[in-house]
C-alpha cells in the first residue's frame, strides 16, 4: 500500500488502496494474521464502496 491520504475520493466501485478508509480497514484485517485467499477476499471486501 502506498502513502495514504487525507481525504477519500469516494471513487466507485471500488474506493482507491490509498483511501484511509481502506487503510484503517486493512490494518484491522493484518492484525487478525490472515493469509493466501482468506486475504485477497479481506482486501477486496474493504475496497467495497
Amino acid at each position: 500500500m502506498g502513502k495514504v491520504k487525507k481525504k477519500c475520493c469516494r471513487s466507485k466501485p471500488k474506493r482507491c488502496a490509498n483511501c484511509p478508509v481502506v487503510a484503517l480497514r486493512l490494518s484491522k484485517i493484518e492484525s487478525k494474521g490472515l493469509r493466501g485467499k482468506e486475504l485477497r477476499r479481506a482486501v477486496k471486501a474493504a475496497r467495497v464502496y
